[in-house]
């Protein structure tokens, strides 16, 4: 995913309900995710921010292991560097 949503795409989930979604930020020395979910006033809230394990049960039971994905982005820019 981008690092950003922009505001349109935003208010389109909005306006299709999607309750909850996750934006992966890749473009720093370890990778972030961020959690946002719809709010009563029809915006979207952080509802989460971090760079470690990330566990929801929104709208399913998901994890994503950041610290593996940041290390496995490393591993593979090296590679490409030799």
């Amino acid at each position: 995913m981008a690092p950003t949503l922009p505001v349109r795409q935003a208010k389109v989930y909005a306006h299709a309900g999607v309750r909850t979604y996750c934006v992966v930020d890749p473009l720093h020395e370890k990778m972030t995710l961020t959690e946002y979910t719809l709010s009563s006033s029809g915006d979207y809230e952080v509802a989460a921010h971090t760079e470690d394990l990330f566990v929801t049960k929104r709208p399913w039971k998901v994890s994503v292991d950041l610290p593996a994905l940041t290390a496995r982005r490393a591993g593979l820019l090296a590679r490409d560097e030799e």
